[in-house]
């Protein structure tokens, strides 16, 4: 496996050439901006909210972002308005395009509402949404296999039903190095982060298929990342995969992770993704993750 770089500097703006269909999804994906200003791919912001301070993803917020992370009160997330999502959509669909709108699984978030909403303001048929059952990487790599396919020039029709074979075939897998923050977002009960502290234990999480799972606990950093690692070669079975290793501020570390295990995958591409602020905001500083879809 190769990894891309995620260069730096301001959030993208979508440019390119001619795209039949557009595809729009939300920073939750953790996309990197050089991958989506390529492929001509809408990102609607996901804010994350620290008191009356709010932060959407950009990356000259990443210091700031994590210098608040564990003060009080805890972060919160909100989501688009489905007024926001209308006017992105008529934006998008003026020229006559469809929209295909991919985002976090519905399980988790409202955004998907949201956008349902938005979707059936316009005309039939001119936005189709779809929920990934999965979120960051998870739900990005089935993003940039639609845009590719839309690239190509795929049917509307063709790139749902490809989206909706595509969920079932992502997963990821996590390491989180300390639950403070999954425990402040109530993504996991109060009882496994009491006991998970006490005992130094470092949780190992799948994210898919519309769940998120504790898969395993383990004592010490590095046996997490191994059983993380671990996980996501079974999954993939010896099948050619996309593959993205996910951080949270940890680029150093995803990019070793990177180099480490490549030879582990049949790999078609492979990328080090920052998950980003609305996924840091539950997962904490010093997240580890590997994303992958299957191609056959």
């Amino acid at each position: 496996c190769r990894s891309r770089r995620k260069p730096a500097g301001k959030t993208w703006q979508r440019i390119g050439g001619p795209v039949l269909i557009r595809i729009v999804t939300d920073s939750s994906a953790g996309i990197p901006p050089d991958l989506c200003e390529a492929l001509s791919i809408t990102v609607v912001p996901v804010p994350v909210h620290f008191g009356s301070t709010v932060f959407t993803g950009g990356v000259e917020e990443a210091g700031r972002f994590y210098e608040l992370l564990s003060s009080e009160p805890p972060p919160t997330t909100s989501t688009p308005s489905p007024a926001e999502f209308e006017e992105l959509y008529r934006s998008l669909s003026r020229g006559g395009e469809p929209v295909l709108s991919i985002h976090i699984m519905e399980t988790k978030s409202g955004l998907i509402n949201a956008a349902r909403m938005a979707a059936a303001a316009l005309p039939a048929g001119a936005v189709t949404v779809v929920d990934s059952g999965s979120t960051s990487m998870g739900m990005g790599l089935q993003v940039l296999a639609a845009a590719r396919a839309a690239r190509q020039g795929a049917t509307l029709t063709e790139l749902r039903q490809m989206v909706e074979r595509l969920r079932e075939r992502a997963a990821l897998f996590a390491a989180i190095p300390q639950l403070t923050q999954l425990r402040r977002s109530g993504r996991v009960s109060l009882s496994q982060s009491l006991v998970a502290g006490l005992l130094a234990i470092k949780p190992v999480l799948y994210v898919g298929q519309s769940r998120i799972d504790v898969v395993r606990t383990v004592r010490g950093w590095r046996q997490a990342v191994e059983q993380m690692v671990a996980l996501a070669e079974a999954g993939a079975g010896g099948r050619e995969v996309h593959l993205a290793v996910v951080h949270t501020n940890a680029e150093a570390a995803a990019h070793s992770l990177l180099q480490e295990i490549g030879g582990r995958f049949r790999c078609a591409e492979a990328l080090v993704a920052e998950a980003g602020p609305a996924l840091a905001a539950h997962a904490g500083e010093g997240a580890l993750g590997i994303a992958t879809l299957t191609l056959e």
